[in-house]
């Protein structure tokens, strides 16, 4: 019996030598845990099902009280069983995977144990099915029954409970009941101990792997947090810089060869060299609308390992929510921008005193129009403060503070000034940033009409159209007045910086192709136009 034992405890130690070196393998990783990935399962059932197999064949043949040492069974005697080392691989299956991975496993390592024949055949195929079951139940109740145990112990008593199950099966099943009571006898505790031992010895080996991806992961989560703080910062620079910055800052914290940043499938920016190992760093907004992607090239396929991926993904999504932060903290500047610009230039003592000395002529010769211009007013004035706190406001919202904007001023300025409106009803509950239309008309009553020789006319359209299969909102403004050279020419002014700050704001909500489309003529007149599409998303 003793050197029964001691030749089983060899091959045990020969299929746990075989499980580490695949523990070692990226996809044995990624599964082996308790939250596994389950994209491997089914080289998870392959692989332990063969493990099983390969414990079947190593096994040692017994037969008449005796055992021969052999370096491979090929077949069973109808007298003689195997002392073998099958248990390992379907209890481990089950531990690690659960009710359905070890009964599968025991399924397949059973009914391959019985095309071998013997007379404890049947017992020896019924015995892995049950085993696996076994492991399943273990992970999924005693796992969480025996809290105080470790799972190296766990390990050991499931292996002991079924090897004792086969053992019983043995003395059930198989006949004549005297030669598998002579046989139990022989590899019943030999058996136990070795395949007990070896099933605790694999999570030996199971544990020191996680403990050490757990060390590695640590490391690499430190390093994503350093690299975020170094980031941070950089993100409140213009975009452009910003993105070479953070791309030379990955080139030189992530030890990688080449730290690229891809927009649209286009290279913006490179550092480094390129080579057939990559990881991929994703920079989304908060509705995982992706901006461009930073790409991470690596000397060697090894380094493409999971911790250092999990690492990476982790630092994306830190990336994504910084660059989410600022831009949202930079689009509340501009809201901000705007709104102050709108109250500056709208109600400056100029503005506000020509409103209010049309109001009191009116009052004597036109009480009704007087009555009416202060409602206007009154209404312009809430829009302006109500929409001042908001990201989005309906179409409606700023048409009616433009209409009230142009009554006040057309009251002054009578029939020099025709405003029409081509408007399609059913878009205006539609989302847009405030403050987008109205500096719009400024800009054409301010530079469009202020020098013209005929009467001013301002048209605003709002339509619907297509754009290829998509549905999209055109806002255009026309004036007929003198026209623009170049837009440039008015950056310092007003105005301009506010046409600046609605691009910027219609970038932020709209993408990056988005902005104000221009068109001027001189002595013409100058068209102002954007795109509304159908939701916005938060990201340049």
């Amino acid at each position: 019996m003793f050197h029964l034992m001691v030749d089983m405890l060899e091959r045990v130690g020969f299929l746990i030598a075989t499980a580490f070196v695949f523990s070692r393998s990226k996809w044995m990783r990624s599964y082996m845990s308790y939250q596994g990935d389950r994209r491997n399962h089914w080289r998870f059932l392959v692989f332990f099902s063969l493990y099983s197999i390969l414990g079947t064949y190593s096994g040692v043949e017994v037969s008449q009280y005796a055992y021969q040492p052999a370096p491979w069974i090929e077949s069973v005697s109808p007298t003689a069983a195997i002392a073998n080392s099958r248990t390992v691989g379907v209890i481990i299956a089950g531990l690690l995977g659960g009710v359905k991975s070890g009964l599968i496993v025991g399924a397949v390592a059973g009914l391959h144990r019985l095309s071998l024949g013997g007379f404890v055949a049947v017992a020896c195929a019924l015995a892995p099915v049950l085993q696996g079951l076994l492991g399943g139940l273990c992970r999924n109740a005693l796992k969480k029954r025996f809290r105080n145990m470790s799972s190296v112990t766990l390990a050991f008593v499931v292996g002991i409970v079924g090897e004792s199950l086969q053992m019983a099966l043995i003395l059930l099943l198989s006949r004549p009941w005297d030669e598998a009571l002579g046989l139990v006898a022989l590899i019943g505790i030999p058996q136990t101990i070795a395949n007990s031992t070896g099933v605790a010895m694999f999570f030996m080996v199971y544990n020191t792997i996680e403990s050490e991806e757990d060390r590695i992961g640590n490391e690499h989560a430190r390093k994503a947090l350093h690299i975020a703080d170094m980031t941070m910062p950089l993100w409140k620079m213009d975009i452009d810089e910003a993105i070479r910055a953070i791309t030379a800052t990955l080139h030189e914290e992530t030890l990688a060869v080449g730290a690229f940043f891809y927009k649209n499938g286009k290279e913006q920016v490179m550092e480094g060299r390129k080579t057939p190992y990559w990881i991929d760093l994703p920079i989304e907004t908060q509705k995982n609308k992706q901006i461009g992607h930073f790409r991470l090239f690596y000397p060697r396929q090894q380094d493409d390992s999971p911790s250092r991926r999990r690492m990476l993904n982790s630092l994306a999504q830190l990336l994504s929510q910084q660059y989410t932060f600022v831009e949202a903290e930079r689009h509340s500047q501009l809201l901000a921008d705007a709104e102050i610009r709108s109250l500056q230039a709208q109600m400056s003592p100029h503005f506000m005193f020509n409103v209010l000395n049309t109001v009191k002529s009116f009052i004597r010769t036109k009480p009704e129009d007087a009555r009416q211009l202060v409602m206007h007013l009154s209404k312009w004035m809430r829009n302006n403060m109500n929409n001042s706190s908001k990201t989005l406001v309906p179409i409606r919202d700023e048409l009616e503070m433009v209409t009230a904007y142009l009554t006040l001023t057309k009251a002054r300025l009578g029939d020099q000034l025709h405003f029409v409106t081509d408007i399609d009803e059913q878009v205006l509950d539609k989302q847009i940033p405030p403050f987008s239309i109205q500096p719009l008309v400024e800009n054409a009553l301010v530079h469009g009409l202020k020098n013209s020789s005929r009467a001013g006319v301002i048209k605003l359209s709002i339509k619907q159209e297509m754009e290829g299969d998509e549905p999209v909102i055109r806002i255009l403004v026309e004036d007929n007045g003198v026209g623009m050279q170049t837009a440039q020419q008015h950056e310092e002014e007003h105005v301009g910086i506010a046409l600046n700050n609605i691009e910027q704001r219609l970038r932020y909500h709209y993408g990056a192709e988005q902005a104000l489309e221009i068109e001027s003529k001189r002595n013409e007149g100058t068209k102002i136009s954007f795109k509304v599409r159908r939701q916005p998303w938060d990201g340049l």
